[in-house]
């Protein structure tokens, strides 16, 4: 083919037909895919993959699209989005330009309120050590709820009923639709800045999870967790549950519920009140009975003082008495005892016993040095017949009557046994003028056997 017949296309040219065809073939397409690499960019734009198990695709989601999500993206979310397929000219790749997401499996409000749920509370906001305990008396109770709605009309209509004499200070807003946070926060300003009501009761009646959107907002959440009043939550019907129940002092099923909590029931004070004055009677008259009882006996007591007054001295005179006598016998015994004492103190007294023991001294001295002198005989009698004994086994005196002693040179053991030496042993024999050193040539093993020793010998004379 020439050449010229060629067709040659650019770079460009190439991209642009190929993203022609691409946008044409998929201008409206559903994707389902797991987010990875999410980064959402300083304009606003959020960037990501979705992927697969086996494939991935660059995907973005422009600023004006991602305000309207409400939850947050995140790697690892899996997700249903619709968009169109486009090409991003200066790198040549296609890429999923998104509209709108949707979680895989959870409703995108459900998702969003779990995670800001988890978002809260890691925060601390739903701990129970922060909820105010609800006043028990209440005079004025605040209300924040629609002023048209159902649920204020059963609040003031419950309170009015339990407690007549409770004030009432209803601080309207709307409870559904865009603009029910700001208005919710707004409401519950106005109470708080007029420094009126001791407790608050927030809530709407029943509707669908987008009705009651608008106590899940943040916003709203994190002003009541704020509010210096105790705050009772009463959104919606016993099943429904917002994060503005977890963040309130108390939580009230029901609008009519949170009524009958906040303020006691007047009948049921007069009921209790009644029953509290019975037993008070009833302890009182009680009381009585036992003082009138008391003062009975002590009446009778006190009939004949006298009779008591004249037992009493005579009593005391006993007693008197008694003391008199124990006291003289006391110091009797006492003179007796002192005057023994004299006796064995007198100066002859004690002569007489220092000269008996003197003499005793005396003796005992005697025969101590007399012990004495026997021990010593004794004992040195005793230590001359050792040494005689001593003297008669020594070995020397063996020696001196023509006997000798064998020793091994080596180790200075005693020869007692011809087995103990070897021939070529060293000996040294004592004998009564000196020692012989000798050299073993021959020894016997039988004791029948003569010993024929041959033996070199020195004498150190």
């Amino acid at each position: 083919m020439e050449y010229t017949q060629r067709k040659i296309l650019t770079v460009t040219e190439l991209t642009e037909e190929i993203r022609q065809i691409l946008e044409g073939g998929f201008s409206s397409v559903w994707v389902q895919g797991e987010i990875s690499n999410y980064k959402k960019a300083p304009s606003g734009h959020s960037y990501f993959t979705l992927k697969d198990n086996n494939s991935q695709v660059r995907s973005v989601m422009f600023k004006g699209q991602s305000r309207f999500l409400k939850f947050k993206l995140e790697d690892g979310l899996k997700v249903l989005g619709w968009g169109r397929v486009s090409v991003y000219s200066p790198r040549g790749e296609y890429q999923l330009v998104l509209e709108t997401l949707e979680p895989v499996g959870l409703g995108s409000l459900m998702l969003a309120l779990e995670q800001l749920k988890a978002k809260l509370s890691a925060e601390g906001l739903f701990e129970v050590s922060r909820k105010k305990k609800l006043p028990r008396n209440p005079k004025t109770v605040g209300i924040i709820t629609s002023a048209t709605g159902a649920a204020v009309r059963d609040i003031i209509r419950i309170i009015h009923r339990r407690s007549p004499g409770v004030n009432l200070v209803v601080s309207p807003t709307s409870v559904q639709g865009e603009k029910a946070p700001g208005e919710i926060i707004d409401a519950l300003s106005r109470l708080v800045v007029s420094n009126l009501p001791d407790v608050i009761i927030i809530g709407r009646g029943g509707g669908s999870i987008e009705d009651l959107w608008a106590f899940n907002d943040e916003t709203v959440v994190r002003s009541i967790g704020m509010c210096p009043v105790p705050i009772i939550s009463a959104v919606g019907h016993e099943t429904d549950f917002t994060l503005s129940d977890l963040v309130a002092d108390v939580r009230a099923s029901t609008p009519s519920a949170a009524a009958e909590l906040v303020v006691p029931d007047d009948r049921e004070t007069w009921d209790t009140v009644s029953h509290l004055v019975a037993r008070l009677k009833n302890g009182m008259f009680n009381c009585l009975s036992r003082n009138v009882q008391t003062l009975d006996e002590i009446t009778r007591t006190l009939l004949q003082p006298m009779r008591r007054i004249q037992d009493e001295r005579l009593r005391l005179i006993d007693l008197s008495e008694r003391i008199k006598k124990n006291t003289a016998r006391i110091i009797t015994m006492a003179r007796k005892d002192l005057e023994a004492i004299s006796v064995r103190l007198r100066p002859e007294v004690l002569t007489r016993i220092m000269e008996v023991a003197s003499d005793d001294l005396k003796s005992l001295n005697g025969r101590l040095s007399r012990s004495i002198r026997i021990a010593l005989e004794d004992s040195r009698n005793r230590l001359l017949g050792l040494a005689a004994q001593l003297e008669a086994l020594s070995p020397l005196k063996v020696i001196m009557r023509g006997y000798s002693i064998t020793f091994k040179v080596t180790d200075g053991a005693l020869v007692q046994q011809a087995q103990s030496v070897s021939q070529g042993d060293e000996i040294r024999t004592l004998v009564s003028d000196g020692e012989i050193i000798s050299v073993v040539k021959k020894a016997g093993q039988s004791k029948r056997e003569t010993y024929d020793h041959i033996i070199e010998t020195k004498s150190n004379g």
